[in-house]
C-alpha cells in the first residue's frame, strides 16, 4: 500500500483560515499562534484528502422548463 506525500498549504491559505477561526472564536486578543496551528492543520488534513483527484467536477443540473400556457 502507497502512501501519498503530505501536501503542505501556502501561507496565504493558512493566513486565511487562521483568520476564520479567530472570527469563529470570538476576536480573541493573544492566540494568533493557537489560530494559526489549528488552521495549518485543518488545512493539511484537507489537502490530504484531496490530493490527486485535481479539481472537483462540476455538478450539473437539469434546467427547469416551464410547460406552455393552455390555451383558452
Amino acid at each position: 500500500m502507497k502512501s501519498t506525500p503530505a501536501h503542505e498549504p501556502t501561507e496565504a491559505e493558512i493566513q486565511k483560515a487562521a483568520y476564520y477561526l479567530w472570527l469563529e472564536s470570538g476576536c480573541p486578543a493573544g492566540r494568533e499562534l493557537e489560530h494559526w496551528l489549528a488552521a495549518k492543520e485543518l488545512l493539511k488534513h484537507h489537502h490530504g484528502r484531496n490530493a490527486g483527484r485535481g479539481a472537483p467536477k462540476p455538478v450539473r443540473r437539469k434546467v427547469a422548463t416551464i410547460p406552455p400556457a393552455p390555451v383558452a
